[in-house]
């Protein structure tokens, strides 16, 4: 993730620029500044509306490019220090929770640097980072400063009226060419603003139309009002920037967005404290319906399997680079082999539907720690990327090829195998002094598997599915099998896993 707290390469479109300068905003920087600023202006032809771009001139110094309303200007960091300033501190806290700071920061007010080229009062402020990662800030939001504030824990407190500035300097140091950011600060009591609105790495900022806000609302094992912000914070991420392409009679068009089970995975319950938008295998594992809902009351579903992990079913709000129109804004459904009643328009909710409220069952696994998997961990380490942790036992008999797929005995030994032991890492020291591994079924029946015999052996399976289904019967939920196995070792419905005569 990027910029924005740790939340991407859209390129700006290239238009036109008329090249004037307003007397009574540039002249405070000289006469010579001015015609510099002309020349440079001349060769900016094709520059965006609104563009402010960030790079290092000849003697190392930073130069700002900007564009609004047909005005450009070019000013070196010299000039925004002879600017009106303003220090002040804030901290930032990243979509996880995690709250960094405080900085301290010195730089030049964005209300500032628009007033220098755009006379309009309504407008949008779009920051773009080197990386792609993209902000658009409202003219409330520059000119008042405007915006949700929290304590150090986290806990929301309102809106307050702070300064969102573009930083040349933070703690004192002058930040380099590609390190200028965009923070919200206050020069009396320190709070606390959303990350995403922290964007760092600053490459260019469009001043232009304003952009309309919206919310949607996101509902499942947990709920969430996604505002605008939010959504492009999280649109220009470079790990979930999307894109459908297609062409009809007047050209070539593109869709940009998020993919449908990354906004699924805000509210399915996966989050860890690790991550934010952490997409809940298990959970889809045992289905539940995505329902897409319009404005005017319009729905469509989805199921779960259609959905999960899928980047084709595109949650789209740009077309070709710009807003949707108003028979589709904020968001609609685009994608390849979506039908017609699929496409939802204005987009306003997704909800969850039909989900497992809870888990039907637990494993419990007993050590030198203890732990309980509940059915969607299970399901989730079965499911984990690229396979890390599924084994397979194949066989053939009389009805043909069959397959049991779990995870091996030896990483759920791992587990609770010792407290220094890393995550699934096996404790080869204790295993080299022996102990044995008892296997016990939901009615007690059970047996004891040596240490040895369970060492890194892959045959040795916890299965949770037969021929690409969930056990069932007596079976169900977890089952001990693999090659060499005696029929009497194979120990149905799995309750738990103890390690036991362990060295003293």
């Amino acid at each position: 993730m990027s910029t924005g707290d740790g939340v991407e390469d859209a390129a700006n479109p290239t238009e036109g620029a008329e090249e004037t300068l307003r007397s009574g905003k540039a002249g405070a920087l000289g006469g010579s500044k001015i015609i510099a600023l002309v020349i440079i202006a001349a060769v900016l032809v094709g520059v965006p509306l609104g563009y402010l771009a960030l790079q290092s001139d000849s003697d190392g110094e930073i130069a700002v490019t900007m564009n609004g309303n047909g005005n450009t200007m070019e000013l070196s960091i010299a000039d925004l220090r002879d600017m009106t300033t303003y220090s002040g501190s804030g901290y930032l806290m990243k979509s996880t929770g995690t709250i960094v700071g405080p900085g301290s920061f010195t730089g030049v007010p964005l209300k500032s640097l628009v007033d220098l080229v755009y006379e309009a009062s309504n407008y949008s402020l779009t920051v773009v980072a080197s990386d792609g990662y993209e902000m658009t800030y409202t003219s409330g939001q520059v000119e008042n400063g405007t915006f949700p504030t929290y304590d150090l824990d986290g806990n929301l407190l309102g809106p307050e009226d702070l300064t969102v500035m573009l930083a040349f300097e933070e703690d004192g140091e002058t930040l380099l060419a590609d390190e200028l950011k965009v923070v919200i600060v206050d020069d009396t009591t320190t709070h606390v603003t959303d990350g995403h609105f922290w964007t760092k790495m600053v490459a260019s900022i469009n001043v232009g139309k304003y952009v309309e806000e919206w919310t949607i609302q996101l509902s499942g094992i947990e709920e969430m009002s996604m505002d605008r912000q939010t959504f492009e914070s999280l649109a220009s991420c470079y790990y979930h920037t999307t894109y459908y392409n297609f062409s009809d009679e007047a050209g070539d068009c593109s869709f940009e967005g998020i993919p449908l089970w990354v906004l699924v995975s805000a509210v399915d319950g996966g989050d860890v404290d690790e991550g934010h938008y952490m997409f809940n295998d298990a959970l889809a594992e045992l289905g539940y319906t995505v329902v897409v809902k319009a404005s005017d009351g319009y729905f469509a579903n989805f199921t779960a399997e259609q959905v999960a992990r899928n980047n084709s079913i595109l949650v789209a709000y740009k077309l070709d680079g710009e807003p949707l129109e108003a028979d589709d804004w904020p968001l609609r459904i685009v994608g390849d082999r979506l039908s017609g009643s699929q496409k939802v328009r204005m987009i306003s909710s997704i909800a969850l539907e039909g989900y497992a409220e809870a888990t039907a069952w637990e494993l419990d696994l007993v050590g030198l720690t203890e732990a309980t998997l509940t059915e969607w961990d299970f399901i989730a380490l079965y499911n984990c990327e690229e396979g890390a942790h599924l084994s397979y036992y194949n066989y053939t008999d009389d009805d043909g090829d069959h397959s049991y797929a779990g995870i091996p005995l030896w990483v759920l030994v791992g587990m609770v195998d010792g407290p220094e032991s890393g995550h699934w890492q096996f404790n080869e020291t204790l295993a080299d002094l022996e102990y044995n591994v008892t296997i016990r079924a939901t009615d007690d029946y059970n047996i004891t598997l040596s240490i040895d015999a369970i060492e890194y052996n892959n045959s040795l399976i916890v299965a949770l599915t037969f021929d690409g289904e969930p056990l069932t019967g007596d079976e169900y939920p977890l089952m001990l099998v693999g090659e060499d196995l005696p029929g009497s070792f194979r120990v149905k419905s799995i309750a738990s896993i103890e390690l036991v005569d362990l060295p003293e």
